[in-house]
């Protein structure tokens, strides 16, 4: 009786997802195709009789024609189900014809290595920006949402760029390092953090990561300062996360800017305080696979009143914020707009569901392929260290990797590798170090799906995927 009252649970949850009423609004119909996911809702009578589906397709192209000024109804849109080879969502209908449960197919579906997870929360602060007509980059949703995402990251001032790559430039430039200076990068990372130094016109001093943390650590980056040291990167790489506490005395105590690079670490912490919390400034990146997302966009947190100021200053074209078109210095534009910063404060209210999601996957991934020869997954990082999850990612065997892709991309689900070493790579030979661990992190590393989408019978799938592949 218990076992059949927690099935019965499930279902009507699972209604309650996938499913509208007949009479129920096109804006009911819209919203919940898009908390659940998967763009589709079952239309039901009243009585739960089955009358067909809505697609978020066919609702967008109805909005694009005005549909919604005749106030429409759910049941205006609704199609006949057909089981096509490609149908992911299934209805379970009772000998009456009335729905009773939905099943979510996920081997028929693409199973994307990241998806951003957009609800009607987004929808609805999105569509408060627009109909304020504050489009660019102005507007009191982007000035919230610096405030309050700095405030998440231990800072009081936020400063929201274009994208996550233009925070780092725009933080190096606003810190003055430039041509003679250098700035030592993890040399396991993301190409940008490299880059923006180079386009600084300073040097990047690649050095090697710690092979647990797969982080800079304190002892290689004291061993790289020279009297050319302007600023260090830590890279918090997957979430986990840079002895920061140290990195951070190393650097006060030899006079060296510590930029933090937490694109991939939205929510970690070392120490008790939020990673970008320990150094001069940090930036993190709202690309839509990330952790929160604004589709593109990015944010510098500091606690410096006067480094914020000069940072919007050259964010906006270097104009003097007190006279109009007057330019203290040939700046950028970088700006972030209002729509943008919309979506991303309800991703904010998110982040927590977010992290524990992933953390949840992470341990869904851990357990089903504890079993599988030749995978390892990064070891758990102890206090005072508290890491989230990016990606679930492990280490395969370098030489199987791509027939992991390949088997698992024949059964429609995307796996990726990880970013090469640095110094591995033809656009940055000139600064090349002899770095083992990074090169061994790249060549045998591997992202697997993470998204809210992922489930139990998915990871199932791929476990066995790899159990044939490395047997």
């Amino acid at each position: 009786m218990a076992a059949d009252a927690t099935h019965l649970s499930a279902a009507t949850t699972t209604l309650a997802r996938f499913s509208v009423r007949a009479g129920d609004g096109m804006w009911r119909a819209i919203e919940r195709a898009l908390d659940n996911g998967f763009g589709l809702v079952f239309v039901v009578a009243d009585d739960g009789l089955l009358l067909g589906q809505a697609s978020l397709a066919d609702l967008r192209a109805a909005l694009r024609v005005g549909r919604h000024l005749d106030e429409p109804r759910a049941g205006d849109f609704a199609k006949r189900w057909i089981d096509a080879d490609d149908a992911v969502l299934a209805p379970v209908c009772d000998d009456h014809g009335r729905l009773i449960d939905v099943a979510v197919r996920s081997e028929r579906a693409f199973t994307a290595v990241a998806e951003p997870d957009l609800t009607h929360r987004e929808f609805r602060l999105l569509m408060d920006a627009f109909l304020s007509t504050w489009i660019s980059s102005q507007g009191e949703l982007l000035r919230a949402f610096e405030a309050r995402f700095a405030a998440r990251m231990g800072h009081s001032e936020g400063v929201a760029t274009s994208n996550g790559t233009v925070s780092l430039h725009l933080a190096m430039m606003a810190l003055g390092i430039g041509p003679g200076d250098e700035v030592i990068v993890p040399d396991f990372t993301f190409a940008a953090s490299a880059n923006t130094v180079i386009h600084c016109g300073a040097t990047p001093v690649l050095v090697d990561v710690d092979p647990e943390t797969w982080c800079l650590s304190p002892e290689t980056f004291e061993a790289a300062i020279t009297s050319r040291t302007r600023a260090v990167m830590p890279v918090h790489v997957f979430g986990r996360v840079a002895p920061m506490r140290e990195i951070a005395e190393i650097a006060k105590r030899r006079g060296v800017f510590v930029i933090e690079d937490c694109a991939e670490a939205h929510g970690a912490a070392y120490g008790g305080k939020p990673v970008g919390a320990w150094s001069d400034v940090a930036s993190f990146s709202f690309f839509a696979n990330k952790i929160i997302t604004t589709g593109e966009g990015g944010m510098c947190v500091t606690s410096d009143p006067a480094l914020a100021g000069r940072m919007r200053m050259l964010r906006d074209h270097g104009m003097a914020p007190q006279r109009r078109y007057w330019h203290e210095e040939a700046g950028f534009n970088y700006r972030m707009t209002n729509l943008q910063a919309a979506i991303g404060l309800a991703q904010l209210e998110r982040m927590n569901d977010f992290l524990a999601n992933r953390a949840a996957l992470d341990s869904m991934y851990r357990a089903s392929f504890q079993d599988v020869p030749g995978v390892r997954f990064p070891a758990p990082m102890a206090a005072p260290a508290e890491p989230v999850v990016w990606f679930v990612c492990a280490s395969v065997p370098a030489d199987r990797r791509d027939a992991l892709i390949a088997a698992c991309k024949a059964d429609n689900i995307d796996l990726r590798p990880f970013f090469n070493s640095l110094s591995a790579m033809p656009a940055y030979r000139k600064w090349a170090r002899p770095c083992p661990v990074s090169r061994a992190i790249a060549a045998s590393g591997i992202n697997f799906p993470t998204s809210h989408k992922i489930d139990q019978a998915l990871i199932g799938r791929m476990a066995g995927i790899f159990r044939n592949v490395l047997s």
